[in-house]
């Protein structure tokens, strides 16, 4: 059981905090059962943020709202996916209590600007005021202090996930207000024409290019991996700091498929 993360309010984001301080937070990724007891699982097994992929999965903002208090109780930090790239897409998740956002498909500078004008408040962005909700339990603030504190602990980052976006990677890591970058590796080979090969030499080469950049800029990144520490621990060493590791989805299938197989290794035809 990790002690690392309690208590977490939305006055301080232990992830942001983290990696602005060069250290490597590692996330679980919920598509097909995202849910406040997943992000309790989570939470104990150590993850330091629950990434909710809403762009693929079936969450609503009601959803959202449960699962982003459950995992500030169980002190992990929820981080959401939106659908896509929009003003209200983007917003909705924080005011519904999320600590962060992963916005998809970015390819260029342009689009980082606006996201991070939409997640930040004036003066550094344009996010619509609102200082008392389920994101903070309904409690009532200092409006300035407000401001200031969710224009630092918001994690704004971004998922580059196209050839054209590794093409733009370093305006990309260099908009500032962005904390950021995880690769998609799967819809990266499929723009590079190579589906499925998150293996391959040229999707690999891809992501070191975005870890050489986002070095320069002094901000995070890293793709979104499988299950192997091995290869978690690779990609560290050339640098990555914020990862996602697989899928609630697959990680249940492995473990269960894993299960069953050792199991039958030992009973052979007794098991049904």
């Amino acid at each position: 059981m990790s002690d690392t993360y309690r208590a977490i309010t939305p006055w301080v984001n232990p992830v942001a905090r983290a990696l602005r301080q060069g250290r490597v937070c590692i996330g679980a990724c919920s598509i097909g059962f995202a849910g406040p007891a997943v992000a309790q699982v989570f939470a104990t097994a150590g993850f330091s943020w629950y990434y909710v992929d809403m762009e693929h999965g079936r969450l609503s903002y009601e959803g959202l709202e449960h699962i982003s208090n459950a995992s500030k109780s169980a002190g992990i930090v929820p981080v959401a996916g939106p659908t896509s790239i929009g003003d209200h897409l983007v917003v909705r998740p924080l005011d519904a209590g999320a600590m962060g956002v992963v916005v998809p498909h970015v390819e260029n500078a342009s689009q980082v600007e606006q996201i991070v004008q939409w997640t930040r408040y004036p003066p550094v962005g344009e996010r619509g005021l609102l200082t008392r909700g389920v994101f903070n339990n309904f409690e009532r603030v200092d409006t300035v202090e407000w401001i200031e504190s969710q224009n630092q602990e918001v994690l704004v980052a971004v998922k580059v996930e196209s050839a054209a976006g590794i093409d733009n990677i370093d305006e990309i890591a260099n908009v500032p207000g962005l904390d950021a970058i995880l690769i998609g590796p799967g819809d990266l080979s499929l723009s590079m024409g190579i589906p499925g090969q998150t293996g391959h030499p040229d999707v690999r080469d891809a992501i070191s290019k975005m870890l050489r950049a986002v070095k320069r800029a002094g901000i995070a990144g890293g793709p979104h991996t499988g299950r192997n520490p091995r290869e978690i621990a690779d990609w560290v060493e050339q640098g990555a700091t914020f990862m996602a590791i697989t899928t609630d989805s697959s990680l249940l299938y492995e473990i269960s498929a894993a299960t069953v197989s050792e199991t039958k290794d030992l009973l052979g035809d007794r098991l049904l």
